[in-house]
């Protein structure tokens, strides 16, 4: 029982890595070089459905994910990209999906801020979000949680 412990506040403590390294991300992507860029793709799926008895979100609604292929020009170079933001993208309401992809239309052009550290580092829509932080809290917590009681 403990290894499993172990495991689960590991495996968070590792999301939650990874949740502090796209809130870094978003922020710094405020301040990133702009070019501009032609979005082959853009489309809202539905996240899946788990079919949990008290899901909050549990309604008409139901959960998406947001997605967006593009390719923009740093110089003399071309590059491709799939990260639409570092802010939260799926489990998210049907109508923040469409807010994120407002105006963008395939075969347009769009604004990329890209990292002009790493220009295959790119996003659509700069920054975090709340939940980015929720999630973050989230991992921190269950982590202490296990590590609490498994040091009991």
């Amino acid at each position: 029982m403990a290894q499993i412990a172990l495991f689960i506040v590991l495996a968070c403590l590792a999301l939650a890595a990874w949740e502090a390294w796209k809130i870094h991300l978003g922020q710094r992507s405020n301040d990133w070089a702009r070019t501009t860029g032609v979005l082959h793709k853009v489309w809202v799926e539905d996240s899946l459905d788990l079919d949990f008895e008290d899901d909050p979100f549990a309604d008409k609604e139901g959960t998406h994910s947001v997605h967006a292929h593009y390719r923009y020009n740093v110089g003399a170079t071309w590059y491709e990209s799939k990260r639409l933001t570092y802010r939260m993208a799926r489990w998210i309401r049907f109508g923040e999906a469409l807010d994120m992809i407002e105006g963008l239309r395939v075969g347009r052009e769009v604004e990329v801020w890209y990292d002009p550290e790493k220009p295959t580092r790119a996003v659509l829509i700069p920054g975090s979000s709340t939940g980015n932080i929720v999630a973050l809290a989230l991992y921190l917590v269950v982590a202490s949680i296990l590590l609490f009681t498994w040091l009991r």
